[in-house]
């Protein structure tokens, strides 16, 4: 008999899944910076079914890979257990810098998509690569 794979069933919406406090801060905040799970699973050193094991209800990530994920998702570990509602702007950031990226962050998902095409297209530009 063929095993089932854990997870959600297929045509599950997003929307939809179960997931503890700190799998949902990590879900919305990845898909905010319109990253896939395998992205984000390569910036930390994790495999896409790890960061989608920790993205719902399954369990919570140790501090030593919630400290990663912090890092790639530009936020601070407060943030993602819970403790704050502030996420991280990093000091060097201009304020109309800032401003821009509230902005972005309030625009749908495909629309910030199209932005940081935009932005890949035109550093790729000036990089010549």
């Amino acid at each position: 008999m063929k095993q089932k794979k854990p997870g959600p069933r297929k045509g599950t919406k997003f929307s939809d899944v179960k997931r503890s406090p700190v799998g949902e801060r990590i879900f919305k905040t990845r898909r905010a910076r319109g990253l896939s799970q395998e992205e984000l699973g390569e910036k930390v050193g994790l495999s896409k079914r790890m960061i989608a094991h920790y993205e719902s209800s399954e369990g919570d990530p140790t501090i030593d890979v919630l400290k990663n994920i912090a890092v790639a998702l530009s936020v601070t570990v407060s943030y993602l257990v819970g403790e704050s509602s502030q996420k991280l702007v990093r000091e060097e950031l201009t304020p109309k810098l800032r401003k821009n990226i509230e902005k972005i962050q309030s625009l749908q998902l495909k629309d910030q998509t199209k932005v940081f095409e935009y932005v890949d297209l035109l550093s790729s530009k000036k990089t010549g690569t």
